[in-house]
């Protein structure tokens, strides 16, 4: 149909077709909707989990995970007769369907027309973490008021912080290097750190935080014990310190039902798909940018707010003989957790983990594209210090000895 509608229409006029055809498709849709739920509802009541027969144990699976991450909600479980086709009764329901495999279902029509299709598939969907917190947004309210908090409570707070006239800022990863971080003092400069540094509360202490940032889906924000283990230790550091803790909004639904003591602590940032600066100033464009891992997706936009001079520690990069992503610190991680996570998550580390190139992630992380967005900031009057040796040629290129 398609291709006939492009031969038949003149070019010009097919862009207004294509609307004309899309409107028509959402309003026959949204009359059917009424017809096999002839009373809509104005909140969602329950999830449905939607598999072929063959897939019964990953649907309990499922099932378990929806109870942590939407513990309010019933979950009923609907075996498709046809494994390829979603049931009408479920095409057009209002409540939210969990789904399975690498292909979308049919009708093809349900992504484009219902909201609420969510593929949950841990064995194949390597962002399947990521969709959770998608999940938790549609049945959650609205966090518009709280962005608008957030972005207060970070101007005041940085407007506080910059009457001290500290004329760098530091920002933290959690390489092996990090645990020499206890021998120096950092108090000349603003101090950013990220992730899993709360388990190491001497350190913490130490290099007294202005800020913890943290931005991974399944690491930070999942419900493995490896997640829950860092969240445990962020509210403990957060109870002895004033430091802000600095995240994506898309997980703050979750992060607010668990730092309820600290609500006035939280800063979510919207991510901005169209930004692409890492020193954009934060207190007038409240946007991160859609860049990366950690560093060019939070600590960066941060530490550039707070000053011009950012000096790095504890990117070491991915040694040769490294296992995963790179190695961290084995202080500021939980090692002993790691299996669960990569039993819990297979397809997120089938995908991002190659066998014939180590280098992977970190190339698409800190690679070209982190060494084009730091020298865009160097011409714009920034300067980033690399304060130790990294394995990784956009830091190492940056590293100053002395």
């Amino acid at each position: 149909m398609k291709q006939w509608i492009k031969r038949q229409v003149p070019p010009d006029l097919l862009p207004k077709v294509q609307t004309v055809i899309g409107s028509s498709k959402k309003l026959i849709f949204k009359t059917v909707q009424k017809v096999v739920h002839p009373s809509p509802k104005n909140t969602i009541d329950k999830v449905y989990i939607a598999i072929p027969s063959s897939a019964k144990q990953q649907a309990e699976e499922i099932k378990h995970r929806c109870g942590f991450y939407i513990p309010h909600l019933p979950v009923e479980t609907v075996i498709m007769k046809d494994p390829k086709t979603l049931p009408s009764r479920l095409a057009f329901a209002h409540e939210p369907v969990l789904v399975i495999g690498e292909e979308q279902l049919q009708p093809s029509w349900i992504y484009s027309y219902r909201k609420g299709v969510f593929n949950l598939d841990y064995l194949l969907n390597p962002d399947e973490g990521y969709v959770w917190h998608q999940l938790i947004n549609l049945v959650s309210d609205t966090i518009d008021n709280d962005i608008t908090e957030s972005k207060k409570r970070f101007v005041k707070r940085v407007k506080s912080l910059q009457q001290e006239s500290l004329d760098k800022c530091y920002v933290f990863g959690t390489g092996p290097s990090l645990e020499k971080a206890i021998n120096r003092d950092w108090s000349d400069g603003y101090r950013v750190v990220c992730n899993t540094i709360v388990r190491d509360q001497e350190l913490w202490n130490h290099i007294n935080p202005h800020f913890i940032v943290a931005g991974d889906t399944i690491y930070h924000f999942g419900f493995t014990q490896f997640a829950k283990a860092f969240r445990q230790d962020l509210a403990k550091r957060l109870d002895e310190s004033q430091a802000m803790f600095i995240y994506p909004a898309v997980f703050h639904n979750l992060v607010k039902r668990e730092f309820k003591d600290f609500s006035d602590r939280l800063i979510p940032i919207p991510i901005n798909s169209h930004n692409k600066r890492i020193h954009t100033d934060l207190t007038g464009h409240f946007y991160l940018p859609d860049l990366g891992n950690i560093l060019p997706l939070v600590l960066l936009p941060v530490a550039c707010t707070m000053s011009k001079k950012v000096g790095l520690f504890g990117f070491d990069g991915r040694a040769p003989d490294d296992k995963l992503f790179w190695r961290n610190s084995n202080k500021h991680t939980y090692l002993e957790y790691m299996p669960d996570l990569q039993k819990a998550h297979p397809s997120f580390f089938n995908h991002h983990l190659s066998k014939s190139d180590k280098n992977k992630y970190v190339k698409s992380v800190h690679g070209d594209i982190l060494d084009e967005k730091l020298i865009d900031a160097e011409r714009d009057g920034w300067q980033f210090i690399m304060l130790h040796k990294s394995w990784t040629p956009t830091f190492q290129k940056r590293y100053i000895s002395k």
